[in-house]
């Protein structure tokens, strides 16, 4: 029991630890933005060939690009609750916020006009919500 301490504090604190016993939120974070952008990416390519192999017109990228999203930042948010332990839900809704927020100069760069209108903020709530969602989620798979 010579670790009981620290057992006790990573438990019941909600703290994760690494080898110094340090916390590493932040590499959490980290790691969960790049599988939510590896997940998204992912997912885009797959929608890409099902495209260009089949009749689906152009008209549902909106709608499947939200999905995809949504997909990506409810695993990502998982994944990092599960791994922080603790506050999932806040963990989860700033993953979604941060991930949208850093999408807003990748889509500019591709050519997109930015406007800060009601489908921003529309999707910057939803990624909030499901974010929470998944981190709730992730907590509780522990």
């Amino acid at each position: 029991m010579k670790n009981s301490k620290n057992y006790w504090k990573a438990k019941h604190l909600g703290e994760t630890q690494d080898e110094g016993g340090k916390n590493n939120t932040y590499m959490i974070m980290l790691k969960s933005l790049l599988f939510c952008l590896i997940t998204s990416f992912v997912m885009i390519l797959v929608y890409a060939l099902i495209l260009s192999f089949s009749s689906i017109s152009d008209a549902s990228m909106s709608k499947v690009t939200q999905t995809i999203l949504i997909i990506s930042i409810a695993i990502s948010s998982a994944y990092g609750g599960k791994k922080t332990r603790r506050r999932g839900w806040l963990f989860g809704a700033v993953l979604g916020l941060i991930f949208t927020i850093l999408l807003i100069p990748f889509g500019m760069a591709l050519g997109q006009v930015f406007l800060m209108d009601i489908n921003l903020i529309a999707k910057l709530l939803v990624a909030v919500v499901v974010g929470a969602i998944g981190g709730i989620i992730g907590v509780n798979l522990n």
